[in-house]
């Protein structure tokens, strides 16, 4: 981040590395924002070629909190993890927001973060993300720049207060650029889905791409690059993470599915459910969550105001995060997407992606299970003949 991040610059960034224009327009309609529009066009900064994301908003004086906010992405035709990471970002707004002005997270109410084109930046680049496949996120250090800023309470110095709590607990660096430089809604998205390069992490670069900022900087582009990578041959054993779970045998089964939103927008790589039977022979249910450590303190924070739980039990746990990756295979109904995942000294492993599934049985007027079917049945060919690659045979 040489020069600072926002949303309009990851999502130019995610279309200049390859992001479909149009597939992702389509999939952003769902979110039902009046009067928004949306576009993305190739410009020059300083002999680098980037692509400059545009959102056209009508003004608006109304400020969303989170609730509402939370209630938008509920209904919007976004993928499952598309979303909880989207609510993760406004999750961790809201508790910057909060601790600046000394209210509840619950009582927050944004901005310039809840504009129209601020929704769209954050749910988009999160759409983004999911569209392309990508697993896991790093970050460089961020770039702050010098001076103040306008906004909704008055001239602030850089970086202003949002964007600094943001940041706490990653690595920036200052500079003598004249302006903001990171914005609140692109350091939210860099830190609710990322955490700085681990020391020694290598990878394969497999795409990169440029989104342009709106401003020009003397002697610079002012432009940020996403780089697109497969992990190293074999598995990343990934950070620390914990295992938090507790036993709950008198929640409404509406308020539990509210808990495990909440988890998610707390950071939560995971979060299930597993049937249990308690003292006096009461069925219940076991809350479990997956969680880095920074990540943590807010997850058992969740978990004791959102449930019912008399007491959280969590440990450290080890996990084998297998490589994955991505191919396509061509049915009948059109080209269907599969994930592939590879574990060390194992075969790739290929199948269907539900969401690619999911558009063929619409656009053909099929049973889903049909498509799954044929989907199903290319994937094993597919792994067929990586196997015969990879013994060196031949198809006579």
């Amino acid at each position: 981040m040489r020069t600072g991040v926002s949303g309009d610059m990851i999502l130019g960034a995610l279309f200049d590395l390859g992001l479909n224009f149009d597939a992702w327009k389509a999939r952003m309609e769902g979110l039902g924002l009046p009067g928004v529009a949306l576009g993305a066009e190739k410009v020059l900064k300083h002999g680098i070629s980037a692509t400059r994301f545009t959102v056209s908003a009508p003004d608006s004086v109304h400020h969303r909190g989170l609730p509402e906010i939370r209630s938008l992405l509920a209904g919007a035709d976004l993928p499952g993890r598309a979303r909880s990471r989207a609510l993760a970002v406004f999750a961790r707004l809201a508790e910057a927001e909060a601790a600046i002005h000394g209210v509840p997270v619950g009582q927050v109410h944004f901005h310039e973060v809840g504009a129209l084109d601020a929704i769209v930046d954050i749910a988009g680049a999160c759409l983004g993300f999911e569209m392309l496949g990508v697993e896991e996120f790093f970050t460089t250090p961020f770039t702050f720049g010098t001076g103040t800023v306008r906004a909704a309470h008055g001239l602030l110095a850089v970086p202003v207060p949002a964007t600094l709590a943001l940041s706490r607990g990653f690595p920036s660096v200052r500079t003598a650029f004249p302006g903001e430089l990171c914005t609140p809604t692109g350091t939210a998205l860099v830190t609710a889905l990322s955490r700085p390069v681990p020391a020694g992490w290598a990878g394969t670069l497999r795409a990169h791409g440029y989104g342009a900022g709106r401003k020009d900087l003397p002697d610079i582009a002012n432009v940020l690059r996403i780089c697109l990578m497969d992990a190293p041959a074999g598995a990343d054993v990934g950070c620390e993470v914990f295992q938090v779970e507790c036993n709950l045998d008198n929640m409404a089964p509406e308020v539990m599915a509210y808990a495990v939103e909440r988890l998610f927008e707390a950071g939560c790589k995971d979060a299930w459910q597993e049937p249990i039977h308690m003292k006096k022979n009461r069925s219940a249910v076991k809350l479990c969550a997956l969680v880095e450590a920074p990540d943590l303190e807010r997850t058992l924070s969740v978990l004791a105001s959102e449930t019912s739980t008399g007491g959280l039990r969590w440990f450290p746990v080890r996990r084998l995060v297998a490589a994955k990756g991505k191919r396509s295979a061509e049915t009948r109904y059109g080209k269907v997407e599969l994930k592939e995942v590879r574990f060390p000294g194992k075969p790739p492993r290929l199948t269907p992606e539900y969401e690619s599934c999911r558009a063929l049985a619409l656009a053909a007027g099929v049973p889903l299970q049909a498509i799954y079917r044929e989907a199903a049945s290319r994937a094993s060919a597919l792994e067929a003949l990586d196997a015969l690659n990879a013994g060196g045979g031949s198809a006579g």
